[in-house]
């Protein structure tokens, strides 16, 4: 009788040891199941340049991609047409998967940078197509000087700063129609531009009440264009009109700065 009881007790400790081990090993199955993914690529640059080789950045095979889960890199910087064809992932998880091309300066000329990401998360057992448009991640800004500028001065020499810049950047006539892209961060970031006018014997304007600086937003994947035209009827009246232009036909904003009355060049 005490063996038959013993032996019941033993199958039930047998038959739990049993249980628990098949529950863990599903739980390890739910926990470390997989699903896959692609990546699809794709690029729109939104506004055409006259500088850059629109091509290179057409082109998805230059792309350098990226992928995180959470915030460990999985990898980092394997160009497009390197990447596996199919990639397994862990399901449940949130990723990040990013791409981009080009340098994210703070500030130069001819300095477009372009990027997109996604954040995804994928089913046990999925198959999942990952799909990125990369666009412009910075701000171009361009200087034009039109009208009758030099009636009236020899230059306005503008210099822009960002929180991203150690030294502000300066623009004038000679860099006219030249393509500055400024970095912006993914929300934007604000400019501070000042201007500095000369008249036409070469002598800086200097006068009490002039307004030599504006406080612009810039925004990635904008494009500004800075119009330094006077207009002679605000001349009249003793202003200098300057127009910043969003020309991507989202923005428009008028920039004017102030000149006092006396000060009308003749």
């Amino acid at each position: 009788m005490k063996m038959k009881n013993y032996l019941k007790i033993l199958s039930s400790v047998v038959l739990l040891t049993f249980l628990a081990s098949c529950s863990n090993e599903e739980g390890k199955e739910s926990v470390s199941g997989q699903g896959s993914i692609m990546v699809d690529l794709s690029t729109k640059l939104s506004y055409n340049s006259r500088s850059i080789d629109e091509s290179a950045y057409l082109n998805v095979n230059n792309y350098k991609v990226s992928l995180y889960k959470g915030e460990e890199p999985v990898y980092t910087d394997k160009l497009y047409g390197d990447l596996e064809l199919e990639q397994s992932v862990d399901f449940g998880v949130p990723y990040t998967l990013t791409a981009y091309y080009g340098e994210d300066v703070a500030a130069g000329y001819d300095k477009l940078y372009v990027k997109g990401s996604e954040t995804f998360t994928v089913s046990q057992g999925d198959k999942k197509t990952i799909s990125i448009v990369c666009k412009p991640a910075n701000a171009r800004m361009t200087v034009v000087y039109d009208g009758k500028f030099d009636e009236y001065f020899q230059d306005c020499t503008v210099s822009i700063m960002t929180s991203y810049m150690d030294e502000a950047w300066e623009m004038d006539k000679a860099d006219a129609g030249q393509e500055l892209y400024l970095k912006t961060g993914d929300k934007g970031v604000q400019a501070t531009l000042t201007f500095a006018l000369t008249d036409k014997n070469g002598d800086p304007v200097s006068v009490d009440g002039f307004e030599t600086s504006k406080v612009v937003d810039l925004k990635p994947c904008y494009s500004y264009t800075l119009t330094i035209k006077p207009d002679e009827t605000e001349i009249q009246g003793g202003k200098l009109g300057l127009d910043i232009i969003v020309d991507d036909g989202v923005t428009d904003e008028d920039v004017t700065v102030d000149i006092p009355g006396d000060y009308i060049p003749s």
